[in-house]
């Protein structure tokens, strides 16, 4: 996959809980900035309700390159995070990120039940 090839939106969401996860470049005069939005998003999201996993990192050999990791009880919890502030500037101000290159929701593997 060519690193110019991007993804224009999210896939849909389900009602019930789900994980999304993907990647995404920075434009590397801003990666640095785009770390300090990422952490702040990360403190803002651990009091969100419905959210129940949320990890953004950060490549070790292309700092340019984000991805994340992210567990929601719903829709309804990822469309409430989606209209935080942070989030909408992200959204609406291109300076820090070229292009999502990936963004997939997966089903949640529930624990095994113990065995006796």
């Amino acid at each position: 996959m060519s690193d110019e090839s991007f993804i224009t939106e999210f896939p849909p969401t389900p009602e019930s809980p789900f994980v999304l996860v993907g990647q995404l470049l920075a434009h590397p005069e801003h990666a640095d900035a785009l770390e300090r939005v990422y952490g702040e998003m990360t403190r803002q999201a651990a009091s969100e309700p419905g959210i129940l996993f949320y990890y953004l990192a950060r490549d070790e050999h292309d700092r340019n390159r984000f991805y994340f990791f992210e567990q929601y009880a719903g829709r309804q919890a990822f469309e409430e995070h989606s209209k935080q502030p942070i989030i909408q500037k992200l959204a609406t101000e291109y300076k820090y990120i070229r292009g999502i290159k990936e963004a997939r929701i997966a089903r949640v593997i529930k624990p095994a039940e113990a065995k006796e």
